[in-house]
């Protein structure tokens, strides 16, 4: 990856960020470890019948906080407890695979995460026939609740083109609007990268083991997204 060696890494996640970044830190971090008492300590999942109002309520606050449906009109309180009840089963599926798994995961699952969650910043939440959505309304919620995908927002996606460990076609980084292969792709490209890092591997699972207790559940899409964003 992009000089991302063990030192680079360690700044861009343990130097003390600005105010507005702190926020949004504390913000990721309060709702992950809240995830992990829930699947851990608990008999299921953020996403079933006894833990998704909660999920939704929290998310509620925060999505919108993180600009993910900025310049549509969609009916939020409406609309993403419809999708996270749609693709429960499915995230009870994946929340069993990290990154490093990544080639592993069942394609279903994936599909359906990406077309109902896409879907909700469509015009009247209707499904693209080119599944074809915004990167951002995928990836940022499941980011929070699955913790293995980056948020590809505008940074992130003009740092990544910088990347020349990469071979993926780069040009299509410039849009906000993905295909679900090209982001599949790009994911598999981000696993064969942290496979062959063991160290950044290591360090990740010593950082969450010391801020959430545990590194059984490591959000290595989460620390992806802060090294692409500073």
């Amino acid at each position: 990856m992009i000089e991302m060696d063990i030192d680079s890494l360690k700044n861009k996640i343990e130097i003390s960020p600005n105010t507005r970044s702190i926020s949004y830190i504390n913000q990721y971090n309060d709702f992950w470890a809240w995830k992990i008492w829930v699947e851990q300590e608990c008999d299921g999942h953020i996403l079933d019948a006894g833990h998704i109002n909660d999920t939704c309520k929290r998310l509620f606050k925060i999505l919108p906080r993180w600009q993910t449906y900025r310049g549509v009109k969609c009916n939020l309180e409406k609309e993403l407890p419809l999708a996270l009840t749609t693709i429960a089963d499915a995230y009870n599926t994946i929340r069993r695979y990290s990154l490093l798994e990544f080639q592993q995961i069942p394609d279903k699952p994936l599909r359906l995460i990406w077309d109902t969650l896409g879907r909700i910043k469509e015009k009247n939440g209707i499904s693209s026939n080119k599944t074809e959505y915004f990167i951002i309304a995928v990836c940022k919620p499941l980011m929070f609740i699955w913790g293995q995908t980056l948020a590809f927002d505008s940074i992130n996606r003009f740092n990544i083109r910088k990347d020349d460990a990469l071979v993926i076609t780069k040009t299509h980084l410039r849009a906000n609007r993905w295909s679900y292969l090209y982001w599949k792709n790009l994911m598999l490209e981000f696993q064969r990268e942290l496979l062959k890092s063991p160290e950044i591997v290591d360090y990740c699972k010593k950082h969450s083991k010391q801020v959430f207790a545990t590194d059984l559940v490591v959000p290595y899409g989460r620390y992806l997204d802060l090294y692409y964003y500073y």
